[in-house]
Order: structure tokens, then C-alpha cells, then sequence
């Protein structure tokens, strides 16, 4: 059987942290119980990570700041400025929704990083790098479309990670899927006003 390439070794190890952190909490997040869930030796753990906190980094910006897939793709063909906003939004809620374990992870992963003095940078850090990929798309909506920049696009940014960080949180204590679609449906026009003051 060939062997995983420590990169695989890593991603493995990081989903089974973050499964093990939203079931149990970071106080049951020990490197054994990850490694059992990761269905590995001890050993394999300590060959791609020097520590616990070394791979809980790894997977805070692994939920963050995934790589993702060029969000001007998800416009449908011949899409308004609203429809490709709608369809962006669609498809990060998509994708939350696939594992929306994973931010309950997050929410343990910030408290704990809050509390230790060598990751107190971490949250800060994966903020700024998700504001700047938004600031991206907003960019690229903006020169898609010709829009008027009715305000800098990192303020636009920061409104639309406000929005995603509530529809989240929401979410998470209901689990009202169709709410969450509505909620989208009516974040769409407040954003494109952001985008274009045109409109």
C-alpha cells in the first residue's frame, strides 16, 4: 500500500482535529483522541506536527481560508449584478453546509487561541487574509460590472463578513436552512448597493 504524502498526512490529521474539537470541546481535542480519530498511529501525529497547537494554527486558517473556487464562476450565464451576488452567497452557504461542524471547531479554536499567548495573533491574522480575499471578489464584481464604488471595497468586505459571520451563527442554533436562504435573498440588494451606488 503506498504511502500518504505528509501534505495528506496533515489535512487528515487537521479534519480529524476539528471533528474531535466540535464533539468534544478543546478539552477533549488530546493528540491521542485525534490521532484515534484520524485512524493512525501516535507516531504518523508527531512526524507532520512538532505540537497540538501547531496543528489547531493549521486548522483554524484550514476552515478560514480554504482554497476556493474563482467565485466569478458561480455566475450564472449572462447575470446580473444581483444574481452574481446571490449566486456567491449560495455558494459559501453550500459549502458551509457541508461541514458545518467545522465553525463550531472555529468558535472552540478562538476561544482557546484567545487564551494562549502563542496563538493570540492567529485570529487577528486569518481575519485580515479573509478581509483581503473578499476585497478581491468585491473588485472583481466591481470591474465585471463597471460599478461605481459607492465605498472603498474593504468596507464593503467588512460588511459582507458581518453578514456571513450572523447568517452562520444563526444558522448553528436553528438549523433553518430556508430562513437562511430568505436572510440571503434580503442581504442581496444591501450588498449590491456597496458594490454599485448606481443602483
Amino acid at each position: 500500500m503506498a504511502r500518504k504524502p505528509a501534505a495528506v498526512r496533515r489535512r487528515d490529521l487537521v479534519e480529524a482535529g476539528l471533528r474531535v474539537i466540535a464533539r468534544e470541546g478543546m478539552h477533549g481535542a488530546s493528540v491521542r483522541a485525534i490521532v484515534a480519530e484520524a485512524g493512525v498511529p501516535l507516531a504518523t501525529f508527531h512526524y507532520v506536527f512538532s505540537s497540538r497547537d501547531e496543528m489547531i494554527g493549521e486548522a483554524y486558517a484550514f476552515v478560514a481560508l480554504r482554497p476556493e473556487e474563482n467565485t466569478m464562476a458561480a455566475m450564472p450565464e449572462g447575470a446580473t449584478l444581483d444574481d452574481a451576488i446571490r449566486a456567491i452567497f449560495t455558494l459559501w452557504f453550500e459549502r458551509f453546509l457541508e461541514h458545518p461542524e467545522y465553525e463550531l471547531a472555529i468558535m472552540e479554536i478562538m476561544a482557546y487561541c484567545s487564551r494562549t499567548p502563542s496563538l493570540a495573533h492567529l485570529p487577528g491574522e486569518v481575519q485580515e487574509r479573509y478581509l483581503e480575499a473578499v476585497t478581491d471578489a468585491v473588485e472583481g464584481l466591481r470591474e465585471h460590472f463597471g460599478a461605481s464604488a459607492a465605498m472603498p471595497a474593504r468596507d464593503a468586505a467588512a460588511l459582507v463578513l458581518h453578514l456571513t459571520d450572523g447568517l452562520t451563527y444563526c444558522w448553528l442554533r436553528t438549523h433553518d436552512t430556508e430562513a437562511s436562504h430568505r436572510f440571503i435573498e434580503a442581504a442581496v440588494p444591501l450588498v449590491r448597493r456597496t458594490i454599485d451606488d448606481r443602483s
